[in-house]
């Protein structure tokens, strides 16, 4: 199928609007710092990437000791429950032999252990052939109460409902109301491969690399922004690798392959062999923090202690590693390109929370071909949603925001950072079809 059709998927709404899908715009509403909307661009492409997951009305949740609770729902939307479910239920929307049946029998939420809960958001959602559906977290601009639980949706011959489940943070304020954008859907195509490359096509990426942080970059980096990247990026420039996508490491392994899980399906979560989803598959690879870190805000610097010892470890074995594809010569030749995977950690500009770390690795993709990093959150921390251009520009850093300050916070070794995951770039114009359920109460009137 020809992935620029411009329509991902089909969505069927039975509860009338309580939530809505939205297309974000890159600045988020004008929300982000002037500096990154003038000049990061894989930023800006994470941010409107995908459909946010909005609550139009706000619902509140207590904790209890069985576990955390939805309190009772506004009159608009309880009576768009009542009015529908019976509904969903007579039309077999929910498998009546499956776990939704029984999860959302009394209503829209159900428990998931005892920091979380699962909400049916009323929204079914059917992926066209061709594509797959993730749902994660709402992004660089989500609610620091909870975390989202990745899912899929594979199956292009039934309708699966969106189920949310959040896992509230131990310090979360409770009681707890919550509104506005909740999570991400994204369309993403299977089968783009992400293959370990050949030593040929390493020293590649490896050449186009060190011509993008040559000494004019670095001279200009000082003055300001270059635009090195966007420019690359809006001229579509010959791809590094057409014909291959994949990636090499240049230095200690962090980055290893993972797969996608958890599916949604009529029936409730299941895993991949029984979600519908055929011989297809999302290639997935996970970036795991190289070295400890420590990391500090006070409202004007970022201040990031790596561990030394491991630092130096990390840098020396890179060096090896690319001395043993390029040669000695090379690699001092080009101190500045080695710099920016040796010291790992990079700072923003004072005053913004923010900080880079670099995986000692190149990635490839075929032409008008990205890779979304999408950042996992940790406590006191998050890591940014972005694309990368990766067809002609080869790094995938992961970038960090403090989101406590005046506090130390540890992201220990081995702390997964990151899923990386490949796609061709006109998915990020998709759409999505509704399918009218007539007769449905509506929220806002009509």
């Amino acid at each position: 199928m020809d992935v620029a059709e411009s329509i991902a998927f089909d969505v069927l709404d039975v509860l009338g609007g309580a939530f809505t899908l939205v297309k974000p715009n890159a600045t988020l509403d004008g929300s982000l710092p002037l500096r990154a909307a003038r000049a990061c661009l894989p930023l800006l492409d994470g941010n409107r990437f995908g459909f946010q997951i909005q609550l139009t009305q706000r619902l509140t949740f207590s904790r209890t000791f069985a576990g955390v609770k939805l309190g009772a729902l506004p009159e608009m939307l309880s009576r768009a429950v009542c009015g529908s479910m019976p509904r969903v239920f007579s039309e077999g929307l929910f498998d009546a032999r499956g776990a939704w049946a029984d999860a959302f029998a009394g209503g829209i939420a159900h428990r998931a252990g005892r920091r979380g809960i699962s909400l049916f958001t009323g929204l079914f959602v059917r992926p066209r052939p061709g594509y797959w559906l993730r749902l994660g977290h709402a992004g660089n601009r989500r609610n620091l109460a909870f975390d989202v639980e990745e899912r899929w949706i594979a199956n292009s011959n039934e309708f699966a409902p969106l189920v949310v489940t959040m896992t509230f943070h131990p310090d979360a304020p409770f009681p707890l109301s919550i509104h506005g954008e909740i999570a991400t859907l994204m369309p993403l195509v299977p089968n783009v491969r992400f293959d370990r490359l050949s030593r040929a096509d390493a020293e590649k990426l490896g050449r186009a690399h060190v011509d993008f942080y040559d000494e004019k970059y670095f001279a200009q980096k000082k003055r300001g922004s270059t635009r090195k990247y966007r420019l690359m990026v809006d001229r579509a420039e010959q791809p590094t690798l057409p014909q291959s996508s994949g990636f090499a490491t240049l230095g200690p392994s962090c980055i290893e392959r993972d797969m996608a899980k958890a599916f949604l399906t009529a029936r409730g979560i299941e895993e991949r062999a029984s979600a519908g989803n055929g011989e297809s598959d999302v290639d997935v690879m996970a970036f795991k923090n190289a070295l400890s870190l420590s990391c500090y805000f006070d409202g004007h610097h970022a201040e990031v202690k790596p561990d030394q010892t491991a630092l130096g470890e990390f840098a020396s074995q890179t060096c090896d590693a690319w001395k043993s594809v390029f040669g000695a010569e090379f690699v001092n030749q080009h101190r500045g390109a080695m710099w920016y995977f040796t010291k790992y950690v990079t700072p923003h500009q004072p005053g913004e929370p923010y900080f880079f770390v670099k995986p000692p690795a190149l990635v490839s993709t075929a032409a008008e071909h990205s890779v979304l990093i999408e950042g996992i959150p940790g406590r006191g921390y998050s890591v940014l949603r972005g694309v990368v251009g990766t067809d002609v520009f080869h790094a995938v850093p992961a970038v960090f925001r403090v989101d406590q300050p005046l506090r130390w916070i540890d992201i220990p070794a081995g702390t997964e950072l990151a899923k990386m995951i490949p796609f061709p770039r006109r998915v990020m114009e998709a759409g999505f079809d509704v399918v009218e359920w007539r007769h449905a109460p509506r929220m806002m009137g009509g």
